[in-house]
Parts: structure tokens; sequence; C-alpha cells
């Protein structure tokens, strides 16, 4: 096998795992796992947590992360839910999908700027608003908001021929963010502040723009996520996401983005999200209670921090044998 094959199979081996696993649920569940009302629904559920992934492969990319992603989710979908479900209940539904993603990107902001113009630490930053988004969800309401227009619901939870429109609507953002990411300059200077960031600014590229907008971008796409739950439960409820960080790590880490920084493709991430969407989906078929798909999701976390970390060996030894 040539270097080039190797560095294929290495660089795309989320989606052998995918094969495989899904192969193993079709053999425990082959009546569930054989249809493409199946295939539809895992990916359904994986665009929820998928928004999440892309956001925190971008960080990660950068040699950073958000903490905050899932909190962000849960406060943009409440906020928007709050105000046209209990302040100002005559407000159309499509408004109130405007003011989650506005609302999710201002949040996204205000982590870009401690990250980016303020230097912070982007754990410790994160972890920070990671609290204070999470408080200020149980400020606005604690409980649910049921009483919501159709329209806001819509992008969660409306289908065209029987698909959910939320997969359009992931798939098309995460092709569009992969093509940035390869083929656009800041995609090439995201890379570059991940691989070097004291050699990139030297190259005179403002590293503190770059990650302000990172950082809005992942705003963004936890404020999508916060629709898909919405539209996915049917309500607003002050729990939404909750605890999804980590399957959001994982999912970037399962799907080859480096923790070091400078590595890793959002097609690869892509594999990850697809990759949690068929485990949620075969232990719901094999009715596996929630304390054991905990236990899981932090296996699946430790596995996937082993397998980023023996990948990463592998690719150096192909492409520097000696």
């Amino acid at each position: 096998m040539g270097t080039r094959a190797k560095i294929f199979v290495v660089d795309n081996f989320i989606w052998f795992i995918n094969a495989g696993l899904y192969l193993l649920f079709i053999v425990l569940v082959p009546r569930g796992f054989l249809t493409l009302h199946n295939v539809e629904f895992i990916l359904y559920v994986s665009s929820m947590i998928g928004f999440l992934v892309l956001g925190q492969a971008l960080a990660l990319i950068t040699a950073g992360m958000d903490l905050s992603l899932a909190q962000n989710a849960g406060l943009s979908a409440m906020v928007g839910g709050f105000l046209i479900g209990v302040v100002a209940t005559g407000i159309p539904g499509w408004v109130g999908v405007i003011i989650v993603l506005v609302t999710g990107t201002i949040l996204g902001a205000v982590n870009g700027v401690l990250v980016g113009k303020l230097r912070y630490n982007s754990f410790l930053a994160t972890l920070g608003t990671f609290i204070v988004f999470d408080w200020v969800t149980f400020l606005i309401r604690h409980g649910a908001i049921v009483d919501l227009p159709k329209s806001f619901l819509a992008p969660g939870n409306a289908q065209i021929g029987g698909i959910h429109i939320a997969i359009f609507i992931f798939l098309a953002i995460a092709i569009t963010l992969h093509l940035v990411m390869r083929h656009t300059r800041l995609g090439m200077r995201i890379y570059a502040i991940g691989d070097n960031p004291r050699a990139t600014e030297m190259m005179g590229i403002n590293v503190g723009n770059v990650l302000f907008w990172v950082f809005t971008l992942g705003g963004l796409l936890a404020a999508f996520s916060g629709l898909m739950y919405v539209g996915y439960i049917g309500a607003v409820t002050s729990l939404i996401a909750q605890n999804k960080i980590f399957e959001a790590f994982a999912g970037a880490v399962l799907g080859g983005i480096s923790l070091r920084g400078g590595r890793g493709s959002l097609l690869g991430a892509l594999g990850g999200v697809i990759l949690l969407g068929i485990l949620d989906a075969g232990l719901t078929m094999l009715n596996v209670s929630p304390e054991i798909r905990g236990v899981l999701t932090g296996v699946v976390l430790l596995l996937a921090v082993m397998i980023n970390m023996v990948i990463a060996r592998l690719r150096d030894r192909i492409l520097m044998p000696n």
C-alpha cells in the first residue's frame, strides 16, 4: 500500500468504524437497522448534536476548545422561546428563529472577545461562560415553554417528502464549512493558528481576529443546535442540550480533529457525528437504560482520545518513517 493510500485510510478511519458499528447493530437489531427509516432517524438525531460537534471542531483546530457550546444552545433557544412564547405571543415564529440565531452568535462573540481579543485561555474563558449561560437559562425560565408557533419549531421538526429538513440544513452547513476550511484564506489561517500561532502572527495574520470569528461562528452553530432540539422536543426547556458538550467533544475527536490543533477535517468531524447517531439509535433500539448510556458516553470519550492519539502517531510514522 502506497503512502497516499495509507494516509487516506488513517484520515478516514472514522468511516470504517462507522461501517463496522452499523454492521454490529444490524446483527443485534436486524429489523430495526435494515430500514431506510432508521437511516433517516440516525441522520435526524445526528443533526442536533452535529452543530455542536462542528463548533467544537473549529475550536480544536485552533488548538483551543469551547466548553460553552451546549449551554449556548440552551440559552439561545430559551431567549427566543421566552420572547415569542411568553413576552410577546403575537410575534411570528420565524422572527423567533432569527432571535435564536442572533442570540447564539452574540454569545459566541462574547467568547470570541475573551479568547481572541483579551487573549484568555479558551478552556478557562469558556468554562466561565458555560456557568454563566447555564444559570441565566434557569433565571429566565425554570421549566418548559410549550405554546410555541409551528414556524418556530419547523427547523427541527418539519419534513419534506418524509425527510426532516434538519438533515438538509445540517448537511448543507457542514459541507459549506468543509469547503471554507479547505479552499479559503480564512480556513488556511485557522489551520495555521492551530499549527503554530506565533509563526502565523509573524506572517502578518491577525490571530485575535481569526479566533474571534471562530468562536462567533461556533456560537451561531450552537444556536442552530438549539433550534433542532426545540423542534425535536416540541418545546423550549431549561435542560436543552444539557451535558451534550462531552458528546460534542467526543464526536470531533473521533472524527480525527487533532487535540494538538492544526489537523483534521470537518468531513471527518461529520463522520464522528454520524458515529454518535448510530450509537444513540442502536442503544435506543436495544432499550439500554439511561444510566448505562451515561457510562457508555464516558467510555466513548475515553476511546475517542485514545483513537485520536493512535491515529496521530500512525500518521506521523507514515509521513516520517525514519
